[in-house]
Parts: structure tokens; sequence; C-alpha cells
């Protein structure tokens, strides 16, 4: 019996768990290469009260080399489009050396942050820039 009750609680548990999950992604294209131009990010599971999403990218191939990052306002809701460009404030484009072969791994991190500041979820997701990868 308490078997069922314990698959009972955890099939509840997890479906909404899984929709209040924070994630981002992204599409690289070549112009990015050695550009500042940030590119558009779609975030997903923005969790209800988020006031503004930041975001910060790190190489992961080079001693996990900051690249900055930006912030935005939220104006509500599940999902957000993040325009191409929108990280103005300190953001450094991916610059490998080794484009044309492997390139590197970059990681960005977003945060939803509620009104007085403080963290209410954050994902990150990494993807391979290179000329193989880049669109």
């Amino acid at each position: 019996m308490r078997n069922v009750v314990a698959a009972a609680m955890l099939s509840v548990a997890i479906p909404a768990f899984a929709q209040s999950s924070i994630a981002v992604d992204w599409e690289w294209k070549a112009a990015h290469r050695c550009n500042n131009t940030s590119p558009a990010l779609t975030v997903s599971g923005i969790p209800e009260g988020t006031q503004s999403l930041t975001f910060q990218m790190n190489d992961l191939d080079f001693q996990n080399k900051d690249h900055g990052g930006g912030s935005v306002p939220h104006a509500g809701g599940p999902t957000a489009e993040i325009p191409e460009g929108a990280l103005k404030s300190n953001y450094l484009g991916p610059c490998p050396n080794n484009f044309a072969s492997f390139g590197h791994a970059y990681q960005i991190t977003v945060k939803a942050l509620g009104t007085d500041g403080s963290e209410i979820s954050k994902a990150t997701k990494s993807k391979d820039f290179s000329a193989k990868t880049a669109k």
C-alpha cells in the first residue's frame, strides 16, 4: 500500500515540476563569429512572478572564459523570444581560433528574477560553435 501511495505522489509531483522548469535555446549563425551581437534566444517554462531574465555566456573550452551577457525585462507569460542583439550591456560574441575545425562549446545560463531581484529559477545549456554547427 505504501508503494502505491508513493507512486501516486510521484505521478502528481513530476508533471508539476516539469511544467515549471525554465529552459533556454538558440541557433548559432556564422555571422555571430567575432561579433558582439547576441543570438536570438528562446526561453520557456518561465515561472510566474518573473520580472526580468538575465543571461551569462561562458566559453567552456577556453578556461571557462566569461563572455558577459545582459538582462531584459519580462512582462509575463511562460515563454519569451529575446531578439538578436538584445544583450547589449556587456556581451562578447564567440570567437574561437579553431572555428573552421572543432570550434568551442559555449554555455548560456538564464536566470529568472523576481520583483525583489531574487533568483526564482535558473537553467544552462551548452552548444558548440564552429563552421560545422553555425548556419
